[in-house]
């Protein structure tokens, strides 16, 4: 068995290295010259049709999901600690040079994102429960020309993913306690109240999931901000001198100072590439299946609130952890562990207010990924079996995970969500690049019809 670990260690920590990056940047690339560079010529259409958009919220009766509901459990799922510890991680390894290449991937995540929901809603089926039938387990049936290997692939997705899920949950409970212990909170106690609300999305639906995720998603994410908000207010002289260091930094070496080691440019570029793709989950198609309940009568009408997911998630939520940390000079203490800068940055700035923002935002954000994750592990385990059955029986594992990973923690099996994570991102990226054809197809249709 210790061997087996090992070999599992080794494949991880190789994988998600440069072949993870080269696949989903290389797919990204490909898939923005099928939709003509979509998030570029149409990036101000998209937010004008999308969040400023009266009509996102609209359906045809109370049953229905609306895009808005749709993309903000989607972003329950996306905006995570990986937008706060992640992005701490980049900047301590990379330098701030990583935020900019952030930023270019950022642009490649929005054409991945964009083409699993358009893929989703495209290869879609109405099941009897009124839900549907969505997600990469669908569409990657229907990227092969031959339908067995489909199939295959198809399969394969959904146990790689269930796994990832089932660990997860474990990972993210156990971040979220570790996080309320810092306010001397219980962490039975908060295990035991995450483990009954989990529990009441889990049975209750996806009509459940959307309305907590429609309130708890803005409310979170503009805690957050408004933290950040007043650091860089604090400290506005040094605004225009960090976006100046970000750029050069990410075509120049970084020196040493500070408690900072100083970074390469190949340093900086491998994570902010990193953390632009992992702070938006763009290439393991998991998202596209809460997508793919929205009541939309055509695919890219849901497609372009995948822009948007990506937009914010990686280019407003991150943007404002990296310059609370740049900005606040964090990044150049003597903070040894990464993960915890961002509340280092915050507690000197605002003192006990600002980490106790950290603090919340963080059990937030935690707390919404397992909502939509829950939701996800059923969803998977029922259109892999169709049944409802087996679907319960994986939400009350995940649910199980839960305490595991509050309680007891889940470090030494973590690696089997990084290979799970991996191996999904494969096989979607795979199919997706097969789909380019239907998915150029299904972007001229929507934009002529835009157009006329």
């Amino acid at each position: 068995m210790s061997a087996i670990y090992d070999l599992l260690v080794s494949f991880a920590n190789w994988v998600w290295g440069l072949p993870v990056l080269i696949w989903l940047l290389g797919g990204g690339l490909i898939l923005t010259i099928a939709t003509g560079g979509l998030q570029f010529r149409k990036f101000f259409w998209v937010l004008k049709n999308t969040i400023f958009s009266k009509k996102s919220q609209n359906k045809e009766n109370k049953e229905d999901i609306s895009s808005y509901s749709a993309v903000m459990a989607a972003l329950s799922s996306t905006v995570g600690t990986g937008n706060i510890v992640g992005v701490a991680i980049g900047i301590v390894n990379g330098g701030p040079g990583a935020v900019f290449w952030m930023w270019v991937v950022g642009f490649v995540a929005m054409a991945i994102k964009y083409s699993e929901v358009v893929a989703s809603l495209k290869f879609r089926t109405k099941r009897s429960d009124g839900e549907y039938n969505a997600g990469p387990y669908m569409y990657l049936q229907g990227a092969f020309a031959f339908k067995s290997i489909g199939k295959v692939f198809a399969v394969c997705y959904a146990i790689a993913m269930m796994m990832c899920l089932l660990v997860a949950a474990g990972v993210h409970n156990g971040a979220l306690v570790d996080n309320l212990a810092q306010a001397n909170i219980n962490r039975w106690a908060s295990t035991i109240v995450v483990m009954i609300l989990i529990a009441i999305v889990a049975f209750g639906g996806v009509k459940i999931l959307v309305k907590i995720t429609d309130k708890l998603v803005p409310i979170m994410s503009l805690l957050f901000i408004l933290g950040a908000c007043v650091i860089i207010v604090l400290n506005i002289q040094n605004v225009i001198p960090s976006l100046v260091l970000i750029v050069e930094s990410a075509f120049n070496p970084v020196a040493a100072g500070g408690g900072f080691l100083g970074a390469s440019v190949a340093a900086a570029i491998r994570w902010g590439c990193a953390r632009g793709m992992y702070s938006n989950d763009a290439g393991n198609g998991i998202t596209s299946i809460i997508h793919g309940q929205a009541n939309v009568k055509h695919p890219v009408e849901q497609g372009i609130w995948g822009i948007f997911e990506v937009f914010f998630s990686t280019m407003v939520i991150c943007t404002f952890t990296a310059l609370s940390i740049i900005v606040s000079g964090a990044w150049l203490g003597e903070v040894q562990n990464p993960a915890i800068l961002t509340i280092v940055a915050f507690e000197n700035m605002l003192g006990i207010a600002g980490k106790m923002i950290i603090i919340i935002a963080v059990t937030l954000f935690a707390f919404s990924t397992l909502l939509s994750f829950v939701y996800f592990i059923g969803t998977q385990a029922k259109v892999l079996t169709g049944s409802t059955v087996v679907a319960r029986i994986l939400q009350l594992m995940f649910i199980g995970m839960l305490m595991v990973g509050g309680i007891y923690g889940v470090e030494k099996i973590m690696v089997i969500a990084d290979v799970g994570n991996a191996i999904a991102i494969f096989i979607n990226m795979t199919g997706l690049v097969l789909l380019t054809k239907v998915i150029r197809n299904e972007t001229k249709d929507y934009f002529n019809k835009v157009d006329k």
